[in-house]
């Protein structure tokens, strides 16, 4: 294969698939036969008012032009993450630059982990069904495994999943395989819920009980919102609003945040790792930041965007009551249809079962992603996050209210042909 390494070709199968849905985005003017994407998880409706706030603040200097500050953020953008990560996360122990390190992306910021924490071949324990991109930021080049842990019928919120995590440890070690640390997601993807805190509270004692570390990828922190139908769901806790010196180590506790979520800005790639008690994780990813650096425009925009609290409070504010009636919008639509979907209320997608529409019940997920594809609508299979059931689709509902109409009329003629 063009006189490639074993390793290049193998990374030649990994290209992502979606990749020709971004070339081919439908457009009801410009590209009517285009692709409806209701697959990736992108926030596009507060777009308007993010494209404005950029082109109003962005009095770049020439320092951006530069190596900056280094090649793990600027010193300012660091203050800047702390005033609003304070703010808006209410952690134990107030942030400061020295507890945390900028990345291009929060996936460069798990990756990060990976290679501070583990060695090739070593593993992660997450929860199915997880964030598909877990499996190739964790293993393509770090060579880190996971471990997936199965629910059945248990919910995955519940202090039953805890001994659900505790069995899947133990039978990995008997295996003889060297476990580091458990991942969380939370917001989770693709459930779209949040764990209480009392069962956060009983994760950080099983990561005490078994000498692991706790990643925690808050990404999702401000896209929660009011379901009437889910009235007692918890809201958003962030592990860094708990004391974890009264519960494990606290060197052991790390949490990832960005803009690509909660502000709709998967483009500016600025995400950031955190680490209250442990410098040497932090030494460890400013160790690998010439392959992490954040542009020092992004670095910048962001600066500006995370000082200025009047426009972060009306942001958060407008975008957790579009999401809503986007939401409500969508989950309204499968239930005319009869589409079963798990209620939520945070994040941008909801967890549907278009199995149930096929006549055939052997039909695959792949045979309905085939027929999503014919009628050219991309939404992402259960199949990649790991699902425990076949048939199980992740549909992002985050979208202007036409893009929604189109790509829901697509998936409806898909799925009942």
């Amino acid at each position: 294969m063009g006189g490639l390494s074993a390793r290049g070709n193998a990374f030649v199968t990994r290209k992502p698939a979606f990749l020709d849905v971004l070339s081919n985005l439908w457009d009801p003017k410009s590209n009517p036969d285009g692709i409806v994407n209701l697959g990736l998880a992108e926030n596009t409706l507060m777009h308007d008012e993010m494209e404005r706030f950029i082109n109003t603040n962005s009095q770049i200097n020439a320092h951006a032009l530069t190596y900056g500050d280094g090649f793990s953020g600027s010193l300012r953008l660091k203050k800047a993450i702390c005033h609003f990560l304070n703010t808006r996360f209410s952690p134990i122990t107030a942030l400061s630059p020295s507890h945390l390190t900028i990345t291009s992306g929060v996936s460069n910021a798990l990756e990060c982990c990976a290679w501070a924490l583990a060695d090739i071949g070593d593993c992660f324990l997450v929860g199915r069904p997880y964030f598909n991109a877990f499996k190739t930021t964790f293993g393509t080049r770090p060579g880190v495994n996971l471990v997936e842990v199965a629910f059945a019928e248990t919910d995955p919120f519940s202090m039953a999943a805890v001994h659900m995590y505790e069995k899947a440890y133990t039978e990995a070690i008997s295996k003889g395989l060297r476990v580091k640390a458990l991942l969380l997601c939370s917001p989770h993807n693709p459930l779209g819920r949040c764990y209480p805190a009392n069962i956060l509270r009983e994760y950080m004692k099983f990561c005490a009980r078994n000498g692991l570390h706790l990643i925690c990828d808050e990404i999702y922190a401000l896209s929660v919102w009011d379901n009437p139908r889910l009235p007692d769901a918890p809201g958003f806790t962030s592990i860094l609003a708990m004391d974890a010196a009264d519960v494990m180590d606290p060197s052991r506790v790390h949490v990832v945040w960005g803009l690509s979520k909660d502000f709709g800005a998967t483009g500016l790639r600025i995400g950031c790792l955190v680490s209250q008690a442990n410098k040497h994780i932090l030494d460890a990813a400013d160790g690998i930041s010439l392959y992490n650096f954040p542009s020092s425009l992004a670095d910048q925009l962001a600066t500006s965007l995370l000082f200025n609290d009047d426009f972060t409070s009306s942001y958060i504010t407008t975008n957790r009551s579009r999401l809503a009636d986007s939401y409500h919008f969508a989950t309204d639509f499968l239930r005319r249809h009869d589409i079963p979907y798990v209620e939520c209320n945070a994040a941008f997608f909801v967890w549907m079962n278009l199995g149930v529409k096929m006549k055939d019940c052997t039909t695959t997920d792949a045979d309905i992603l085939a027929r999503l594809r014919k009628e050219k609508v991309y939404i992402a299979p259960g199949s990649v996050y790991g699902a425990e059931e076949s048939g199980w689709f992740r549909m992002v509902f985050a979208h202007p209210r036409s893009v929604l109409e189109e790509g829901l009329r697509r998936m409806v003629k898909a799925v009942e042909a």
